[in-house]
């Protein structure tokens, strides 16, 4: 092997791992905002079932209160 060869060996050996070091970067980087999704999602329906509770009671304590009138 040339001095040539192993020039260009050792550049392509650096260039591969700067390149896995920046997939390893994006997968972290999409990963974290996976999980920002997933928890932004279940604090909507978290917020939608909090709603659908208050209403139910607010419509419960005004048929109470019809009940109690007459």
């Amino acid at each position: 092997m040339s001095n040539e060869d192993r020039a260009l060996f050792v550049e392509s050996i650096a260039e591969m791992r700067e390149l896995k070091g920046e997939l390893h970067e994006f997968k972290i980087h999409v990963t974290e905002r996976f999980q920002r999704l997933e928890k932004n999602e279940g604090q909507k329906h978290r917020d939608s079932f909090t709603i659908a509770a208050l209403l139910i009671s607010a419509g419960m304590l005004a048929l109470n209160f019809i009940t109690k009138l007459h």
